[in-house]
């Protein structure tokens, strides 16, 4: 409720809350990171989605946390290594590739990023975020 309303203190406040209630509460630490993104306190974002991490590797939206997370500190190499565990677990969604493929770019790694924005586009962008950016760079390498 808090989060829709944009009240980001106060529904960091209600997360913890139940974090109190159930420490191992994974849906809890994942939100409470988006909520720590949103007020831009990027060290309480990293510590909440590594919790989230820590109690279930396999949550695919703390490792895509992360990686937004780095790449607002303009760490894209870390960025891609959080984006890369998210593709592992969700191979068949676009959202995840069309990260990786953006931060490939910012690293300079056209090759890379021409293969993400391909997957994304195989597994239904439905956004057109891989079809365009593929486009724009297809046609900046003539192929």
């Amino acid at each position: 409720y808090y989060s829709l309303k944009a009240d980001h203190n106060k529904a960091v406040q209600y997360f913890q809350r139940a974090l109190a209630l159930n420490p191992q509460y994974l849906a809890a630490w994942t939100l409470m990171g988006h909520e720590y993104v949103e007020m831009k306190s990027t060290s309480a974002a990293i510590s909440a989605y590594r919790k989230a991490v820590d109690i279930n590797p396999r949550d695919y939206r703390a490792w895509y946390g992360l990686g937004q997370t780095y790449e607002l500190l303009a760490m894209p190499h870390y960025a891609l290594y959080y984006f890369g565990k998210a593709c592992q677990l969700r191979p068949y969604d676009a959202r995840m590739w069309c990260a990786m493929a953006e931060c490939y770019e910012k690293v300079g790694n056209t090759d890379s990023a021409i293969k993400c924005y391909k997957r994304a586009d195989c597994n239904d962008d439905r956004e057109g975020i891989a079809s365009s950016h593929l486009a724009t760079l297809l046609k900046n390498e003539n192929k």
